[in-house]
């Protein structure tokens, strides 16, 4: 498993917790614990953002509310992304981008300590973990299961 399958492992863990058998019971609990104190490792890893990166943010967001479109009341109009974010509506997109490259410029340390950052922790969360869970047997789960909650558990599986 890798590192970053652990967060993944632990919600599973909390939506089959209600299943009523010792042996599976048990091997939830060690295996939360288990997960619990390798999530408090990676959150530990998180790096804090740099000192002036709110500053940068600052910057940004009024570079953004400068040259977007606004509704009648001087409102920024935003805009609905097709991942379900929303950004603003920016009307001269080539004269946003030569003013953000001069941003971007300003806070060109900052933003590089912030992508190696993120660069380092995405390395560390694809790396191999050496976490080792408790295994149950199949024969150790009750009769009554579905395919969609052995399908949640298969990382406990012997």
């Amino acid at each position: 498993m890798k590192n970053k399958d652990i967060l993944t492992f632990r919600e599973a863990l909390n939506e089959v917790d209600y299943i009523r058998n010792k042996t599976f019971a048990y091997a939830v609990f060690r295996n939360k614990d288990i997960l619990d104190k390798e999530i408090e490792t990676i959150n530990k890893l998180k790096r804090e953002p740099h000192p002036d990166y709110i500053n940068f943010e600052n910057e940004r967001t009024l570079l953004c509310r400068t040259h977007c479109e606004k509704d009648e009341n001087g409102n920024p109009q935003l805009q609905y992304n097709p991942d379900g974010t929303q950004s603003f509506k920016i009307i001269d997109m080539a004269k946003f981008n030569d003013e953000y490259q001069i941003l971007a410029k300003k806070y060109e340390d900052v933003l590089k300590d912030m992508q190696d950052a993120k660069k380092d922790f995405d390395e560390f969360m694809e790396k191999e973990s050496d976490v080792e869970l408790k295994k149950v047997r199949l024969e150790d789960l009750p009769d009554d299961i579905s395919a969609n909650f052995l399908e949640k558990i298969k990382f406990m599986l012997e």
